[in-house]
Formats: structure tokens, C-alpha cells, sequence
């Protein structure tokens, strides 16, 4: 990759982050007891991302912190309207997040999010009929 092509490649990353910020302040997203959602779009781990954040009671400990929404990934080639609908899905996926935190069943978060793939594979391992009916 020639210096060039570099700053070219920079350019357009700079592009998307602001083309992004610019639709993201058109949007509103206000929940309720969280107050509203606050987007950012920056370069990092490869690549160009969008993501949430909102201010809401840590459901551990209660005290109000600033949560995250998981980061979604951009392509310089996105137009506007596919940004939005990512802001869209990042809302909605986040909603369902925050569900699975708030919903209980016998005082436990039994569809909580924040289980680990490999805690479930092992759970599935010693039923047999994990997840089934009967």
C-alpha cells in the first residue's frame, strides 16, 4: 500500500465518522427511565463501529452508571439510509438486552445475556434433553 493509498484510506474512514455522527444527531431514542441513547462512531479493533450508550441502574449493584451497546460494525460503501437502519437494529437489539436483564422467573435472569456460550454448551452436556420438552 503506497502513502497515497494510505491517506486515502484515511480519508475515507474520516468520511464515514462524521457522515455517521451527522445521521446519528438527527436520530432520537429515548427509552424512558434511561434517559436517551447517546451514538458515537470511531476506528477501532479494524474497523469503523457505531454504538450506544445511555445512562440506567447497573441491575448488580443499583447504582446508575453509563452502559454500552455491543459495537456494530460500518462500511465506507453503507449509504445513509443503512446507517440509520444499523442505529435502528442497535436500538432495538439493546432493547431486547435490557429485557433479558429486567426479566425473572423464580428471582432468576433465566434468559439473562450475559451467559457464557461455552456455561450453556456444558449445561446442554448434562441433560439430555436440555432445551426440549419433556
Amino acid at each position: 500500500m503506497t502513502e497515497s493509498d494510505l491517506l486515502d484510506e484515511v480519508a475515507k474512514d474520516k468520511r464515514l465518522i462524521e457522515r455517521t455522527l451527522d445521521l446519528a444527531d438527527e436520530i432520537d431514542f429515548n427509552p424512558g427511565d434511561s434517559g436517551p441513547y447517546d451514538f458515537e462512531a470511531r476506528k477501532a479493533h479494524g474497523g469503523i463501529f457505531v454504538q450506544g450508550n445511555y445512562f440506567e441502574p447497573d441491575i448488580y449493584s443499583g447504582k446508575i452508571v453509563k452502559q454500552y451497546t455491543r459495537k456494530w460494525l460500518l462500511s465506507p460503501e453503507m449509504t445513509d439510509s443503512e446507517i440509520v437502519s444499523t442505529i435502528f437494529k442497535l436500538c432495538i437489539t439493546s432493547m431486547e438486552h435490557r429485557t433479558r436483564e429486567w426479566f425473572m422467573y423464580k428471582r432468576k435472569r433465566i434468559f439473562g445475556p450475559h451467559f457464557d456460550v461455552e456455561d450453556l454448551v456444558k449445561l446442554c452436556d448434562t441433560r439430555e434433553n436440555a432445551g426440549g420438552r419433556g
